[in-house]
């Protein structure tokens, strides 16, 4: 396990409140408490990029909803918690995923596309630490990163990759800049011993 190191207020709090949206304030406290994270109920982090917030407690977040729902039962739960925190992230704080000042609608899809993936690592390698590469192929975009909160997740490896907020990220920010559904698939998972996690984003819209 890396060594532990602070994330931004602000990254703990739009998760704590994209949370709460998909399972309720209720649900959320029932989490946190089979969790062990029993301190976090009725708590809010400030609203500033101050590096403040554990990485670790990040990912514990996680692992309690995976813990709570089952591994099964947790993707669809974890990808709509990655969907709203895109939402609160863009209204809360935007630095937080390069959005701050981006101007897609004169662009083709693609290069929307390409933009919007290429902020989001910027931000993410230069405001939580968690440095990435965006590669294109023909027919996707390929994300890398080589730290991620999911390191800090005490699970099962035969379980899978793990990190769908991530994936409800994506997801979000792809249909924020282009208005259309894109697959986005995790292949490899800093969780389970791969070297990276790696994200594979389809070119085309789901809903052609």
């Amino acid at each position: 396990m890396p060594e532990d190191f602070k994330y931004p207020n602000a990254n703990l709090l739009v998760l704590i409140l994209a949370s709460e949206e998909v399972m309720g304030k209720n649900g959320f406290n029932s989490v946190l408490n089979q969790g062990g994270l029993s301190f976090l109920v009725g708590k809010r982090p400030p609203n500033n990029l101050e590096r403040e917030a554990p990485m670790s407690l990040y990912g514990k977040i996680q692992q309690s909803i995976e813990d709570f729902y089952g591994p099964r039962g947790s993707r669809a739960i974890l990808t709509r918690v990655g969907r709203a925190l895109f939402r609160y992230s863009l209204h809360e704080q935007p630095t937080l995923l390069g959005l701050a000042s981006v101007a897609l609608k004169a662009l083709p899809l693609k290069a929307r596309m390409k933009l919007i993936l290429n902020q989001i690592n910027k931000a993410g390698s230069n405001e939580l630490s968690m440095p990435g590469t965006v590669e294109e192929t023909d027919d996707a975009f390929v994300y890398r990163r080589s730290v991620c909160p999911c390191q800090f997740r005490e699970r099962d490896s035969s379980a899978g990759v793990c990190d769908y907020v991530t994936v409800g990220t994506y997801q979000e920010a792809l249909k924020w800049a282009t208005g259309k559904n894109f697959k986005v698939t995790q292949t490899k998972c800093l969780n389970i011993g791969d070297d990276v996690d790696e994200f594979i984003v389809s070119k085309t819209p789901i809903d052609m």
